[in-house]
This record gives structure tokens, sequence and C-alpha cells, in this order.
């Protein structure tokens, strides 16, 4: 089952993270508490999330959500993949290497300006599929 992301121009989608954790849990028969004792999580937390009224959590979080709320578990990391992109969260290596390198740090400036449109076309030019199996390697 692949999870691709509805991209947005406006980023991050708080309602957009809570409405897919909250659809999922209920779709996999998961109680909030069951699965916030499984996320190491205080089930209010959990409930606020679910409801877009707090801030997502850690990416290891999202991740174990993406774990947890998965049909199975090779669909783990592309349904984490997808939560990470609704919650907003920007991959670590990614600030390290704007960081380090102002041609990339001017790259991502640029991209902010985008429109979806103008995003797609990047994302097609760098081949997503070919940076999703680098990441899932690089993972292992």
């Amino acid at each position: 089952m692949a999870f691709e992301s509805q991209d947005r121009p406006d980023g991050a989608n708080r309602s957009g993270f809570a409405a897919e954790i909250k659809n999922l849990r209920k779709l996999r028969g998961i109680s909030q508490r069951e699965l916030a004792t499984t996320l190491g999580i205080n089930f209010t937390y959990l409930s606020k999330l679910e409801n877009g009224r707090a801030e997502p959590p850690s990416e290891e979080t999202v991740r174990k959500l993406g774990s947890s709320l998965a049909p199975t578990q090779s669909d783990a990391d592309a349904l984490a993949e997808r939560l990470l992109a609704l919650a907003g969260k920007v991959p670590p290596e990614l600030k390290r290497r704007a960081a380090s390198d102002h041609n990339f740090a001017s790259a991502i400036r640029e991209l902010t300006a985008a429109d979806e449109a103008q995003i797609r076309a990047v994302r097609t030019l760098l081949g997503r599929s070919t940076l999703s199996a680098k990441r899932q390697a690089k993972a292992r």
C-alpha cells in the first residue's frame, strides 16, 4: 500500500496530520489509550494530537506512529514518511547540509516561494522514488 502525500502549498498541515492519525487508528481498531501506551506518550497528548490542538511529536514518535498504524510492517516506512511530511518535519540531514553548503541553503530558500506546480516539477526532476530508495537503503 503506497502512502503518497497530498502536498499543500502552505506546507505543514496540522489538521491533515491530526485527521490522518485519527482515521488510521480507528481503521486499525486501536483505542487512544492502547496507541498512547505503545508510543510511550500520554493519552491526553494523543487526544490533543488527533484534534489538532497540539504540535506534532518528535520524528521518533512519528516513526513509531507509522509502525503502529501501518497495515503491514512493509508499509511502515512509507506511512512514517507521509506522517512526517504532514507534520511538517524536516530531516536533520537537510538542516546539516544547509548549514554547511550555502548553494544548497539558497536553493531551499528559493523553494519556499515555489508554487505547487513548481514543487511537483522539482520532485519529478529529482526522481522521488530514487530518493526514497536511497533513504531506505541508508536506514538499513
